[in-house]
């Protein structure tokens, strides 16, 4: 297999520590209900949100679909860059 059949089959990059919380940043594959993949970009029990802050990731059964849309991206490239634009500072997490 090559490079980039490898990397097309992959569902989960460690990207190591973040230097704002020093907790391990993973972009992980989630499947969607319609068949599609979408992206995340977590934080130990937190995921970016578009709004750049990290959102406590419920259990499945709790997620909305407001949820899903503020948390999900189309593809790893997409969910790395906004994670290096948006989070530029450290900020409180919070378990909603």
């Amino acid at each position: 297999m090559t490079k980039n059949e490898w990397l097309e089959r992959a569902t989960k990059f460690e990207l190591g520590n973040c230097i704002f919380y020093n907790r391990p940043v993973v972009i992980e594959c989630r499947d969607q209900l319609d068949g599609s993949r979408k992206w995340v970009l977590k934080m130990h029990e937190w995921v970016l949100g578009k709004d750049g802050e990290f959102i406590w990731e419920p259990m499945p059964s709790s997620r909305t679909d407001e949820f899903i849309a503020n948390t999900r991206f189309d593809t790893p490239d997409e969910c790395h860059s906004f994670w290096v634009s948006a989070v530029t500072e450290q900020k409180p997490l919070y378990v909603s």
